[in-house]
């Protein structure tokens, strides 16, 4: 028995939405990190360069992460509103076949 899959444009449409709405969230409490736990604070709170090292270090990949994060929930997002905009073409095309068929 073949599997079928079934997909509700209007649920994906939701889903890219939300996944978009996330991103760009997640890229404002991404510049309020920043603002709050900078390199130069982190050190001034450890008293020397080499004390903050592994905690900078550790900022810096954290940062990294939730950039790479936010993109992809942006690149997911668009994906599947360009899906959803690709599977109503073919709908649209399908009923025009099928009308004018009849």
């Amino acid at each position: 028995m073949a599997d079928e899959v079934r997909l509700s444009t209007e649920e994906l449409h939701s889903l890219a939405a939300t996944l978009e709405i996330r991103a760009e969230e997640l890229s404002r409490q991404l510049a309020a990190f920043r603002r709050r736990a900078d390199a130069e604070a982190l050190r001034d709170g450890f008293g020397s360069d080499e004390e903050a090292r592994p905690f900078r270090e550790m900022y810096e990949q954290a940062e990294q992460a939730l950039v790479q994060l936010q993109q992809r929930l942006a690149e997911v997002g668009g994906g599947i509103r360009e899906t959803v905009a690709n599977a109503q073409a073919a709908e649209e095309e399908l009923a025009e076949m099928m009308r004018s068929v009849k």
